[in-house]
């Protein structure tokens, strides 16, 4: 299905990202487009609806409107991908309005068979990355990716692994293993790989990964994250690019 708007089109898609394992999202288009235009991966956070909430919305159409087309997709357990949905109520069955129990419910599934949800969550970003280098509107040579809350673990994960990713914006999700455990506790299960902490395995590990590409940390100091925790995390991060002549980055 297309959509048309004011400035723009939302093309509705669907692809596999593995074998019988569907992702639902929308490719916002700018109206006439004829030379390749950057792109922008949108990964979503914690809400029912996915990038349909208004908030997601705002950035979305700030996006496409200064020329990105811009791919947002839905997680796990939110928008059209709700994983335990009763047919009859027309909603999950793990109670409306809170995609976190859905997403450690099958997440619990995953630790106990010895992986991560994560390895979903990831796979999903790359293999929406693959279907934005089939678009003749696209420039491959210039796609970014940008999320906020779940969003931005999203965004450390995929553009930690794949260096496609030429511009990375994680937002509202940075802080440290330590500080985390001491505020609020380790989050949902995509946010832990299987034996992630005992292993090292932190937000500035990813980071420390993906130099030195430029990365922009978004954060603030009033967020659910820990601001001190961000603080360490940017000054270990900062020391790989440096060590790499690329401290600007």
């Amino acid at each position: 299905d297309v959509v048309k708007k004011e400035g723009y089109r939302i093309e509705k898609i669907i692809f596999e990202s593995m074998p019988g394992f569907y992702v639902t999202g929308c490719l916002f288009i700018p109206e006439g487009v004829k030379e390749r235009r950057p792109a922008i991966l949108n990964a979503i956070g914690h809400s029912p609806q996915a990038f349909r909430r208004a908030a997601y919305q705002v950035v979305i159409h700030n996006l496409v409107k200064k020329g990105f087309v811009v791919f947002a997709i839905d997680p796990l357990g939110q928008g059209e991908r709700l994983q335990y949905y009763d047919p009859e109520k027309k909603e999950t069955l793990m109670g409306p309005g809170n995609p976190t129990v859905e997403h450690s419910y099958c997440g619990d599934q995953c630790f106990i068979s010895g992986f991560s949800l994560a390895r979903y969550w990831t796979w999903d970003c790359i293999r929406a990355i693959d279907y934005l280098l089939t678009r003749k509107e696209v420039d491959p040579e210039r796609i970014g990716m940008t999320g906020c809350s779940g969003g931005g673990t999203q965004t450390a994960y995929a553009s930690a692994l794949d260096p496609r990713v030429k511009a990375a914006a994680p937002s509202c999700y940075l802080t440290s293993a330590r500080r985390l455990l001491e505020f609020v506790g380790p989050q949902d299960a995509e946010h832990n790989f299987y034996r992630g902490i005992i292993e090292g395995v932190t937000s500035a590990e990813l980071h420390v990964l993906r130099a030195p590409l430029p990365t922009l940390l978004v954060t603030t100091t009033r967020d659910y994250y820990s601001i001190q925790g961000a603080r360490e995390t940017f000054r270990e991060v900062k020391r790989a690019y440096k060590a790499l002549g690329k401290e600007e980055n």
